[in-house]
């Protein structure tokens, strides 16, 4: 069926097609409304067969779980007994929640006591012991009574753990009622740890993504009320860009797919696009009709929308295919976008042009007797033919400069992901903050140490070398308040001379007959005595400072123990988050390298010679080396929120050239030079290209606007690099096949 008979057959069965189109609007909106929900949780940025991930996994099931809050509680005297008894009255409430697995405190923390050939675990604390005592039993157990009170005594601090769960949809209810029992029970404190951040994340997707919803609209409006030629045209733009969001969210959420990090961003970049879309689509209309005033308004509808559908068709596929190709990724929350985005921009291509067809045909004729309203930039254009047909040596000298320092400036570029970056500011960032500068570290790492001879792990060689390797560890400034085995046997000989006998026999049979648990909280010696752990904390380092402390870790471990005997596994969320920079670099050169390749083919189809589509596509690497130089200027990371910047905005870039190379095409084909062909085509098009960039730079920049740091960085260096490829495509361009054409 040819377009013109799809044309004829939308207006002639326009009624019902619109309300068809209402209907899956209202779907859409309805399922939205009612399925929406927000996950960020590690299962979005690991797949299921990560080695690495199931470890990790396998860790939280097995050993324990590092899903630790720790509430920092504001005290005079931390040892005070009404504030012991609010301690208590706190594990009590807390410690009867299905979802907690253990709590710890001043009030429950024990210390071993070795009699008759066993170990007895008594609290630190107790009503009828004197402040002296206390004080005394905590500085003899300095890994323990860090982690309990702060260095100047004006802060306890309260740890509850959580039961192992991947998936947190449901995290906001346990997160608000934990704090509702901490705030009645001890007053304001500081609150932080994975699970809060975790669910801080969440809230700052879900705030995030209506605050870009309800500026993206008041932006829209009021770039179309300034770039469209009359504002009758308005009613069918915000349709255009309304429904198409609508159908792709009811479609993601019925696929129960939740919102996360990247794919937030998804309406505020179909919005975009539908309004560039639009404005090729009505601009190409409206001039039609002022040029054959004699002409029906069918037939101005089918021979406009025929002439604006091969740029316009193009242009999307080769924005489309940068998304696309982030489905190459290694990380599932860019899998998710680059499908649905793909999805997306499909539907609003298609829904762009029949709801055009559709509002067209109830145009009057006061729309067609107005001015294009535009940016006048005919001198602009002028000054522009003139530079690149008298200075193209300059202009090409400037383009290889950028491109020659954009490629030493990738190659300099870091590879880290900050999860404070990913953090929108408010309380839950400054109580983060706050206590990991009391207590230095708020991530916990265990570190197991295993041997592959069955000999026991408890003799005095093997805890000698334990106790050597912690102190590396406590050297170590990354690492806080490593806390092992060798700290209670330290405290036992200190204080019980008896006790040092153990350091050349077994320990096995003490700790085999200790009556009670000691300090649940830490895991210090495996089941069966299969492995000796270390708990040692960590402040949140961006993925950077992550894989260097992970190899000293490794590196202090091999320098103790002997490495053909004893392994070291280091466990939880740190080993995980580390592995991004891998996965980011993988994501740039796949999805980029697809989205290169699947370009230029499109280029290549769309016009025909070999020469012209690769001189088509030097300028379209020019504003990505530019983002590059940037990037590096300015110290920005390749992060996870910008590591598909390279392969969308190769898409995007492409755009401006194939409306230009489409005009320049047609005048060639009337026997014009090269510098008149492409002067002319630049006069053609200019008012659109210009009018479109305007539009992506604004809608990226709305992305600019937002409180997280990493997701601001991304909208920014999008917003630059559309504006790069306006300046490639006008400048460059020219300049290119002047020179080479």
């Amino acid at each position: 069926m040819s377009f013109q008979r799809i044309i004829q057959f939308v207006i002639d069965y326009k009624k019902n097609i619109a309300l068809l189109l209402a209907i899956a609007m209202i779907i859409g909106s309805v399922q939205t409304l009612r399925l929406l929900t927000v996950d960020n949780s590690l299962g979005i940025w690991f797949l299921e067969n990560n080695a690495t991930y199931q470890e990790y996994l396998t860790f939280q099931e097995e050993q324990g779980s590092d899903e630790i809050v720790i509430v920092m509680i504001p005290t005079e005297n931390p040892l005070a007994e009404h504030h012991i008894s609010k301690l208590e009255q706190l594990h009590l409430q807390i410690d009867t929640l299905a979802y907690v697995k253990s709590s710890f405190s001043l009030a429950n923390a024990k210390y071993p006591i070795y009699s008759n050939r066993k170990l007895f675990y008594r609290n630190i604390y107790q009503a009828d012991r004197n402040r002296e005592n206390i004080e005394k039993l905590l500085d003899d157990l300095p890994a323990l009574s860090r982690q309990l009170i702060s260095d100047d005594k004006r802060f306890s601090f309260f740890y509850l753990r959580l039961i192992p769960a991947n998936q947190i949809e449901h995290r906001s209810q346990i997160i608000a009622h934990i704090k509702t029992i901490i705030e009645s029970t001890v007053g304001q404190s500081h609150v932080s740890g994975a699970p809060v951040l975790g669910e801080a994340f969440n809230e700052t997707i879900y705030s995030e993504s209506i605050f870009f919803a309800v500026l993206s609209v008041a932006v829209i409006l009021a770039l179309l009320l300034f770039l469209l030629p009359h504002w009758h045209y308005l009613p069918i733009a915000l349709l255009s860009i309304i429904l198409p969001v609508s159908i792709t969210f009811g479609l993601m959420t019925s696929m129960d797919y939740p919102l996360n990090l990247i794919s937030m961003l998804i309406p505020t970049i179909l919005m975009i696009y539908s309004v560039s879309d639009f404005i090729h689509i009505v601009n190409i209309f409206h001039i039609h009709r002022k040029e054959n005033p004699l002409q029906t308004n069918i037939e101005h509808i089918k021979n406009a929308l025929q002439k604006s559908l091969k740029p316009c068709f193009y242009t999307t596929l080769t924005t489309i295919i940068g998304y696309l190709a982030l489905v190459l990724s290694p990380l599932p929350a860019f899998k998710i976008m680059g499908v649905f985005t793909f999805i997306g921009m499909i539907i609003a291509f298609c829904l762009v042009y029949v709801i055009a067809i559709i509002g067209f045909t109830f145009l009057d004729k006061k729309s067609m007797n107005t001015n294009v309203r535009k940016i006048n930039i005919s001198a602009l254009i002028q000054k522009n033919n003139y530079w690149t047909s008298h200075y193209n040596k300059t202009i090409l000298g400037l383009g290889i400069l950028i491109f020659i320092f954009g490629i030493i400036s990738l190659f300099s570029i870091e590879v880290s992901t900050n999860s404070l970056d990913l953090l929108g500011k408010g309380k839950v960032k400054n109580d983060l903050e706050i206590i990991e500068e009391t207590l230095a570290g708020s991530i916990r790492l265990q570190l197991n140490i295993s041997s592959t001879e069955e000999a026991s792990l408890l003799t005095g060689n093997v805890l000698r070398k334990l106790k050597h390797f912690q102190e590396k560890l406590d050297d170590n400034p990354l690492i806080a308040h490593p806390i092992s085995i060798v700290d209670f046997q330290s405290f036992l000989e200190d204080r019980m001379p008896t006790f040092s006998k153990f350091n050349t026999t077994s320990f096995e049979k003490v700790f085999k007959n200790k009556q009670e648990e000691s300090n649940a909280f830490f895991s210090l010696i495996g089941d069966n005595f299969s492995y000796l752990a270390i708990n040692i904390n960590t402040k949140e380092l961006p993925t950077k400072d992550l894989k260097p402390l992970l190899k000293a870790i490794e590196t202090d471990f091999k320098n103790t123990f002997p490495e053909e005997t004893y392994h070291l596994k280091i466990h939880g969320f740190s080993p995980v988050f580390a592995q991004l920079n891998t996965f980011i670099l993988q994501t740039q050169f796949r999805s980029f390298g697809a989205a290169f390749l699947i370009s230029f083919c499109i280029l290549f189809y769309f016009i025909g010679q070999f020469k012209m589509s690769l001189l088509a596509l030097i300028p379209n690497l020019l504003p990505l080396f530019s983002a590059f130089i940037v990037m590096y200027l300015f110290g920005i990371h390749l992060e996870a929120a910008n590591a598909m910047l390279a392969p969308i905005m190769l898409g995007v870039a492409m755009d401006d050239t194939i409306h230009l190379i489409n005009k320049f095409k047609y005048y060639q084909s009337l026997n014009l030079s090269t510098t008149e062909s492409i002067d002319k085509a630049l006069d053609y098009t200019g008012g659109a290209l210009f009018s479109t960039t305007i539009s992506l730079v604004c809608g990226f920049l709305i992305v600019g606007l937002s409180g997280v740091a990493s997701v601001s960085t991304f909208g920014c260096l999008c917003a630059f690099t559309i504006l790069a490829a306006l300046l490639a495509d006008v400048c460059f361009l020219p300049a290119l096949l002047k020179r080479f054409k």
